[in-house]
């Protein structure tokens, strides 16, 4: 005589099914509600690194991202001396192409871009504005490992970003353990 026993649900929220006699367990992703991730980028390589994590999550949860870029005012000490003469529609729109040649270049699914952004200003007060305005879940960005002088003179835009988010900031390093 064959005995079963019923089985009780799973204790940690996690699904599990038997397949082939084998035990498959499904995380259910709706723990996590991921709809939106912010990836600010300054066209460096090592930025480009928080694009390849933002497409994980964004794949794996089903959210879709806002790529941002910031353009830094210019300040000279002499600006009589070094005259800057830019169109910033002009420094704008060539910004805004290089967003869109770095998505095509990278062949990146654009069922996952929501939207690419623009803005002016300093980059930790524009990403953080960007979040709080946008209502991001996430925020995903790199660090460039300054250390020593540099970095107590300037500070980390990544530093002061994860200061004031209004959401979670996942910070990628340059050189790291990658899970992705």
């Amino acid at each position: 005589m064959k005995t079963t026993r019923a089985k009780s649900p799973p204790k940690n929220r996690a699904a599990a099914r038997s397949t082939r006699g084998d035990t498959v367990i499904e995380l259910v992703p709706s723990l996590l509600k991921l709809k939106s991730i912010l990836v600010p980028l300054d066209f460096s390589e090592t930025s480009q690194k928080a694009l390849v994590y933002a497409f994980k999550f964004a794949g794996q949860f089903g959210a879709k991202i806002t790529l941002l870029a910031v353009i830094e005012p210019f300040v000279s000490p002499d600006f009589a001396a070094f005259p800057l003469v830019m169109d910033p529609d002009k420094v704008m729109r060539a910004t805004q192409d290089r967003l869109d040649t770095l998505i095509t270049k990278a062949g990146l699914p654009a069922r996952l871009i929501e939207k690419t952004l623009v803005r002016h200003g300093s980059p930790f007060l524009e990403i953080t504005e960007a979040a709080r305005t946008l209502k991001v879940d996430m925020i995903i960005l790199t660090t460039h490992g300054r250390s020593g002088l540099k970095h107590v003179l300037m500070g980390s835009t990544a530093e002061r970003v994860v200061r004031h988010a209004p959401c979670p900031v996942l910070v990628v390093r340059e050189n790291e353990h990658e899970f992705v």
